[in-house]
């Protein structure tokens, strides 16, 4: 497994640690990533519209949106759609089991 997909699995412990109150939520800092190129990225996968938007459970509209600059991703989605950007398989992964 990369690096980045180690944090991310001891990242999601550690959140289910504060959501069972196991942990000090105060400990711990989020950074939120900075705005992305939602187009740039989907394109540099190789994905259309739709398969990008299936493949990450986006809707296609949203993903639209913020393709077109009428809306941003915010908060969490920023952080998905950084790890996306990095390891994308990590990410798919993750959703196979969904």
């Amino acid at each position: 497994m990369t690096d980045l997909g180690q944090r991310l699995l001891r990242s999601v412990k550690e959140a289910r640690a504060i959501v069972r109150g196991e942990a000090d939520p105060a400990t711990y800092r989020v950074r939120v990533a900075p705005e992305v190129d939602v187009k740039a990225l989907r394109k540099r996968l190789g994905l259309s519209q739709t398969e990008f938007a299936a493949r990450f459970g986006i809707p296609r509209a949203t993903l639209k949106d913020w393709e077109q600059h009428r809306r941003q991703p915010e908060g969490a989605t920023r952080v998905l759609l950084k790890v996306i950007e990095r390891e994308p398989e990590a990410v798919q992964r993750a959703l196979a089991d969904i």
